[in-house]
């Protein structure tokens, strides 16, 4: 990966969290609109966007040339434990420097709760956090009764939303469902086996995370593996599953208004061609423990040795064209690599998922807007992923064009967050720090 200096008249060893910046010569990408401006002057004062004429003397002046665009969202982002120290902090601040300024954290603990205060305090550096609780599965609920109490606490506590992982039945999730509709907080992420696609589409679950349970949906009632074990995300049953069943279900995902967040990349990771030692040779993997990037390679080994090329590749075509169909018909879809997991680097991962999308048939345009504007449509934020005066300056520099070469999203010159401004060389300072911990950590 290329990493570019951006020219700043005032040098900077950490973030600064300037009160007013102006931007000299750069032209701003709209995602919704697929255009880029002409070049201009943008002003930020307090952590938000203004017009630079509004800022007769600013406190630094960031002169370098390039392409301004909103902050990426990690929409399937996971947290470390809060007791795992310093690889929190260098797990968020691995996705700000890959110019990720939003993670929706998909599995959170109290310890997380502390962790988004501080993000929004700027006492933490990393992107603004929304967190789920902890997961609500199979073996946490033990009872319809038990899941409800479980989705009162976490209401209580302060979780932005509620996580659910495989191991529900339909009782248990009609539960959850009734409670989390009566305390107003969304519920997210996985569909058990037992609750199925529909179900989960006509609950309103938020999001359904890595296409989760369509496989399933997928295969016809009188074929000899429908009803079969489907294996990781339907894998099993790629071969049996009929692209003449996607349209009515991507109508029935529309109708409910429930958005996808497709992870693709890890499961190209999976079951992908590149190799493991290509996969692991990539630059951005020197920013992952050793142990870490073993167990990966011994994940990738273990599917491809269990799981035909034949059957691999049927996988992977179905859920491109699910996608595709998605996309194309109008139905919600937001970025999502699910980091740190197999082979996906926090922050450098939504880059490669991106690139996913535009082969997926979406333009470049329309694969950023999964990071940025429908991330602000989903949340109902109007102020998020936007350039305009009053957005929140959440903002990633860029050296080319990404409407023209999705990834151009890499030549990152710098990455505002709230207003703190974090130059090339700072972002390198921090990224070579983070490798060298990870030489050292077991």
């Amino acid at each position: 990966m290329r990493y570019l200096f951006a020219t700043v008249l005032l040098s900077l060893s950490l973030g600064l969290d300037a009160r007013t910046l102006v931007f000299e010569d750069v032209r701003l990408i709209d995602a919704e609109t697929g255009t880029v401006s002409e070049s201009q002057r943008l002003g930020v004062r307090d952590g938000f966007v203004v017009d630079a004429d509004e800022i007769s003397e600013p406190d630094v002046v960031v002169s370098e040339s390039g392409y301004l665009m909103p902050g990426l969202a990690e929409m399937h982002a996971h947290v470390p434990p809060a007791d795992q120290g310093q690889w929190v902090d260098d797990t968020l601040k691995l996705y700000l420097a890959f110019g990720v300024t939003t993670i929706r954290g998909m599995l959170g603990e109290p310890g997380h709760l502390e962790i988004k205060r501080e993000l929004a305090s700027g006492d933490r550096i990393g992107p603004r956090l929304i967190t789920s609780g902890p997961s609500l599965n199979g073996n946490s609920v033990t009872s319809p009764e038990q899941g409800a109490v479980m989705v009162r606490e976490q209401s209580e506590a302060g979780y932005d939303f509620l996580k659910l992982h495989p191991g529900l039945w339909p009782e248990a999730f009609d539960a959850i469902v009734k409670a989390a509709r009566s305390l107003d907080i969304d519920f997210a992420g996985h569909v058990s086996d037992e609750v199925g696609i529909e179900r989960a589409l006509s609950a309103g679950q938020i999001t359904i995370d890595h296409l989760d349970a369509y496989m399933q949906a997928l295969v016809p009632e009188d074929h000899e593996l429908h009803g079969t074990e489907p294996g990781f995300f339907g894998i099993n049953l790629a071969t049996a599953a009929d692209p003449e069943r996607i349209a009515a279900l991507v109508e029935k995902t529309i109708d409910n208004d429930v958005w996808n967040v497709p992870t693709e990349t890890l499961m190209v990771n999976l079951a992908g061609q590149r190799s493991v030692e290509e996969m692991l040779d990539r630059p951005a993997m020197a920013y992952v423990p050793k142990a870490m990037r073993e167990q990966w390679g011994e994940r990738v080994a273990g599917m491809r040795e269990n799981v035909p090329e034949e059957q691999r590749r049927a996988f992977l075509g179905i859920r491109r064209q699910l996608l595709a169909e998605l996309h194309e018909a109008g139905a919600g879809i937001l970025l999502g690599a699910d980091a740190p997991q197999i082979m996906n680097v926090p922050g450098h991962a939504v880059h490669e998922e991106l690139a996913l999308y535009v082969a997926a048939g979406m333009s470049p345009a329309e694969a950023l807007a999964t990071g940025t504007v429908n991330v602000a449509k989903f949340f109902g934020q109007s102020g998020h992923g936007c350039l305009e005066p009053g957005c929140v300056a959440d903002l990633v520099l860029l050296e080319a064009n990404p409407l023209e070469d999705i990834g151009h999203t890499e030549t990152i010159q710098g990455v505002m967050r709230a207003g703190e401004w974090f130059d090339r060389e700072h972002l390198d300072s921090m990224l070579e720090a983070i490798a060298e911990r990870a030489a050292d950590r077991e």
